[in-house]
């Protein structure tokens, strides 16, 4: 006859299975956006995706979206996240024909990371959406100087 004790322990031993593989599967998908910036990053204009880059820039510590590193942004669903919207931005602004390799790479893991479940559609929505916000505001500020 199992203990109460005993079920807690195997429930505490699946949740640590459960909660590593959810870190493990995100720092995969992190690496593969890392390998997919890197791939693209001397083929465009980076100053044209200034914007987009400094706002995703704000949430990585100690590197860039063009070189994530460090355990801590590599286990982040959030930069998972934020590498997602990033390249998206870039493949939406760059022509259809370019970059297919790349962009069938995404598209497999923006759809393993919508499978982990990690935020809630409306939340990644509304990230989203202060991205092309913040961008929207820094090309064409209102505040101009007269």
């Amino acid at each position: 006859m199992t203990t109460d004790k005993q079920v807690v322990t195997s429930l505490e031993k699946m949740h640590t299975k459960h909660v590593r593989h959810f870190y493990r599967s995100i720092a995969d998908i992190n690496l593969e956006l890392v390998k997919i910036h890197k791939s693209i990053e001397l083929d465009i204009d980076k100053e044209k995706y200034r914007h987009a880059t400094n706002y995703v820039n704000e949430f990585i510590s100690y590197t860039t979206v063009w070189n994530v590193k460090f355990v801590y942004n590599l286990e982040s669903p959030e930069i998972a996240m934020l590498q997602l919207f990033h390249l998206e931005y870039i493949f939406e602004n760059e022509p259809i024909n370019r970059f297919s390799k790349e962009r069938l790479i995404f598209t497999e893991q923006k759809e393993k990371f919508n499978s982990l479940n990690a935020f809630k559609p409306e939340h990644i929505a509304i990230r989203k959406q202060k991205m092309r916000d913040y961008i929207a505001e820094h090309e064409h500020p209102t505040n101009l100087p007269e």
